[in-house]
């Protein structure tokens, strides 16, 4: 009889949610220098996991919904060669 999968502990999923932060701040920082679709998407794509992750609380995970189809819409705009600011 084999043991259940170990049930994350807490700060399993703090050090999942800050790993995920950290990607995140470093590619927006990369996309303000050069603004490639690449990473807006990946912006958007982390967003959206904190989004959906319970380990995040209920209004940054609305906050992060939001700005992932921010960021979405600025993939978009970059794929099409335009730059600027969404408003």
């Amino acid at each position: 009889m084999s043991l259940p999968p170990p049930v994350p502990s807490a700060r399993a999923a703090a050090d999942r949610v800050e790993s995920v932060v950290a990607g995140t701040l470093c590619l927006m920082s990369c996309y303000a220098s050069d603004p490639r679709r690449c990473h807006a998407e990946r912006i958007a794509s982390n967003l959206a996991l904190l989004a959906e992750d319970a380990a995040v609380s209920a209004p940054m995970r609305t906050l992060c919904r939001r700005m992932s189809e921010r960021w979405d819409a600025l993939a978009t705009l970059a794929a099409d060669g335009r730059r600027g600011a969404l408003h």
